[in-house]
């Protein structure tokens, strides 16, 4: 129920808004972040905040709607299909991988990168460099093997004596040979990659301000390869680009083979992560009693410590082109502390602020054993991961039936995730976990535009578009999600 004079406000803000914030990238209320660089930021619901932590009763009654007796506080379920697409991100430094010298796929115009290329482009010379892991006396493959004959025919002293290339194995780390442009001797991976399928969240009230809300999902994930683009052309260092093709380039496929790595599309279907989040919030009715000249409004602070667990499939690291389903087997844990104002009939805003926290699991997966190594790299090792921590920043605006039973919300968030730190289960000198851990971090700046439209005072249907703003080492990822939404 809107007065006339409050309505006029609310249409004109919230118009100058749409139009201003149309162009603007906004993202969904969420609680826990996630350590999937494609997905950071899961939306679960199309709901606004107020409605999904079941304040709205609370704001009708205050502006003395009609409905507020009809209107369900103690239970609400949201079912939310949604499809997320990405072909493109950006590196960890922020810019595009193309210059200094734009090649296929890349497009001049864009100034993103292929999602295979996200932490440099894959070198296959570093393959032959570093030091062997104990217990290893040549490379992948064995002293006939397809890196070991590269290693003979490229950087062998003595060519001619393949016992004395066996011995070099293993000591070879000239970067004379390595392109810093990453075009000779490297490989450009152009990744489609495309997320499909359904998220729940169920909210309940159980004591006065106190509520839980739990929150997972299924999903199928496919991220195919769409090109493998041979970079190299000419000659560099001490090595020409027809005996790198030969001798590497050519030989992808059987080199990978002998390293156990797989170069597969990726098509899974997996459950998501199960989030628990127990919150507590409180409505303050501010200048109730006051005169005209005070603004009315709802001063709402809130809390919510959060919780969750992976019960899907684990990324499989030998699969080059494998992408998580979520936190990828590590549970995590987080805390939300936000405040909002919410104005008499007109808009409310807000935020908040959030961190989660992963812990750590054994891996067993491919490490460099050189610095120059990037995406593939020749020898596996048991490590232990511990992830970084993760921070998000969220700053919002709402509008409850701002056109006849129709909501909108904005809302946009500031992710960083931490450095990881992988550590060696087994001491070994060859393994340079530190060069991994350097990839590892990320940061994304997403946003949110969603509409919901009330069926009846309980029941009601929503849209979402998630939007990519800016990311470094993260997928250009954009998220599409209808809602269906019921209180008790």
């Amino acid at each position: 129920m809107l007065r006339d004079k409050q309505k006029t406000l609310s249409h004109s803000l919230l118009t100058f808004l749409l139009f201003t914030l149309s162009f603007s990238p906004m993202l969904l209320h969420a609680d826990l972040s996630t350590l999937a660089k494609n997905d950071p930021l899961p939306p679960f619901t199309t709901l606004n905040l107020d409605d999904a932590l079941l304040l709205t009763k609370r704001y009708l009654y205050y502006i003395d709607d009609e409905s507020a007796d009809r209107k369900h506080n103690r239970v609400s379920l949201s079912i939310s299909p949604f499809a997320q697409s990405a072909d493109r991100g950006k590196t960890i430094r922020g810019t595009d991988a193309c210059p200094p010298a734009p090649v296929p796929p890349c497009d001049p115009t864009l100034t993103d990168t292929p999602l295979g290329d996200l932490t440099g482009r894959t070198s296959m010379i570093a393959l032959l460099y570093g030091a062997l892991p104990i217990g290893e006396t040549t490379f992948p493959g064995g002293p006939t093997g397809f890196l070991s004959t590269a290693f003979a025919n490229l950087l062998c002293s003595t060519p001619t004596n393949p016992a004395n290339c066996l011995d070099e194995q293993g000591t070879y780390n000239d970067a004379i040979n390595i392109d810093p442009n990453q075009l000779f001797g490297y490989f450009s991976f152009p990744l489609k990659y495309r997320k499909r399928g359904v998220r729940l969240e169920m909210a309940a009230r159980f004591y006065k301000n106190f509520g839980v809300r739990i929150q997972s999902g299924f999903s199928q994930i496919r991220q195919v390869r769409e090109g493998t683009v041979n970079l190299t052309t000419g000659d560099f260092g001490t090595l020409t680009g027809s005996l790198v093709n030969s001798f590497l380039m050519d030989q992808l496929d059987n080199i990978a083979s002998q390293m156990g790595i797989n170069l597969c599309n990726f098509i899974e279907t997996s459950m998501e992560d199960v989030r628990f989040n127990l919150f507590w919030r409180q409505a303050f009715e501010i200048n109730k009693e006051a005169e005209n000249d005070w603004a009315r409004f709802l001063l709402i602070p809130y809390c919510e410590a959060s919780g969750s667990f992976f019960p899907g499939k684990i990324q499989n690291y030998n699969q080059l082109f494998s992408v998580p389903f979520g936190d990828n087997g590590h549970p995590s844990a987080g805390f939300t502390a936000g405040l909002n104002f919410n104005f008499l009939e007109t808009i409310e805003i807000g935020g908040d602020v959030t961190w989660t926290h992963f812990f750590a699991r054994d891996i067993c997966r491919h490490i460099p054993t050189s610095k120059f190594q990037t995406n593939l790299f020749p020898f596996k090792t048991n490590v232990r991961v511990q992830p970084g921590d993760n921070w998000h920043f969220c700053a919002r605006m709402a509008a409850y039936h701002f056109i006849d039973k129709l909501s909108m919300f904005f809302e946009w968030y500031v992710l960083d995730h931490q450095e990881d730190h992988i550590c060696l289960k087994e001491p070994d000198p060859a393994f340079l976990p530190g060069v991994l851990e350097c990839t590892t971090s990320f940061k994304v700046k997403l946003g949110n535009v969603g509409f919901n439209y009330d069926l009846s005072p309980n029941i009601g249907i929503g849209f979402l578009w998630q939007i990519p703003f800016s990311q470094r080492n993260a997928y250009r990822s954009s998220t599409l999600m209808a809602g269906f939404n019921v209180t008790f």
